[in-house]
């Protein structure tokens, strides 16, 4: 069964249910939407000549949907418009775990996992995903309208979320009692994305100042 866009949680399914460290797992439709929305990139996997094959790629959401687009060359949209199902995941790794054991040395991460399959997107709503990208990537950026000729260069696919599943650690050190008194650190070492200065492209035309989203961009919970 699966959970409508009104209930505030994902109805497990036999390929969605956590099975290791269930207590892990999380159905939450905020949480889910969160940890995809973080995320400039994605992995989809799914299956080409009997054979396995995972692509990273950018990501969008907008409401219940997942897009992803591309050169209508590529293989793995071309793939995916036929309905091939496909696994999307995004990780985000939020600390080192550095405990007393190697047993105890982990990672505190936020992932999330969707079983879906593409639709074929056409018509005047390719346009607004394509600007729709562009603002995930950079909020705030401003671009020229597109040309016909580079929307007929890009596909889109919508993949809808019907089989969601979360999985979080956030417990930082968990070392065996016996190890605690060990004359050894442990700890966690927090990571973060951290943008950069920018920098203009060389050949800016002169006047053009550096906005605010680009000096100010980042990303990251909250």
């Amino acid at each position: 069964m699966v959970a409508s866009s009104q209930n505030s949680q994902y109805a497990p399914t036999p390929r969605t249910q956590v099975r290791r460290r269930p207590e892990r797992a999380s159905y939450d439709r905020q949480l889910v939407h969160s940890i995809i929305d973080e995320a400039i990139v994605c992995h989809v996997s799914f299956i080409y000549e009997d054979q396995p094959c995972i692509i990273p790629t950018t990501i969008l959401r907008i409401d219940e949907d997942l897009y992803l687009h591309g050169s209508p060359t590529n293989r793995m949209l071309c793939v995916l418009a036929q309905g091939v199902p496909a696994a999307i995941a995004v990780t985000h790794i939020d600390a080192v775990v550095a405990g007393r054991s190697g047993f105890g040395c982990s990672v505190d991460y936020r992932s999330a996992i969707i079983y879906s399959s593409g639709q074929l997107v056409e018509g005047p709503h390719k346009a607004e995903i394509v600007d729709r990208v562009i603002q995930s990537v950079v909020p705030g950026h401003r671009v020229r309208a597109p040309k016909q000729k580079e929307l007929d260069a890009t596909m889109v696919l919508r993949f809808p979320m019907v089989e969601v599943s979360a999985k979080v650690r956030d417990v930082g050190v968990r070392d065996y009692e016996e190890d605690l008194g060990l004359d050894l650190w442990a700890g966690t070492i927090p990571l973060r994305v951290v943008a950069g200065a920018p920098v203009n492209a060389p050949d800016l035309r002169s006047g053009i100042r550096t906005p605010d989203y680009a000096l100010n961009y980042q990303r990251g919970k909250g």
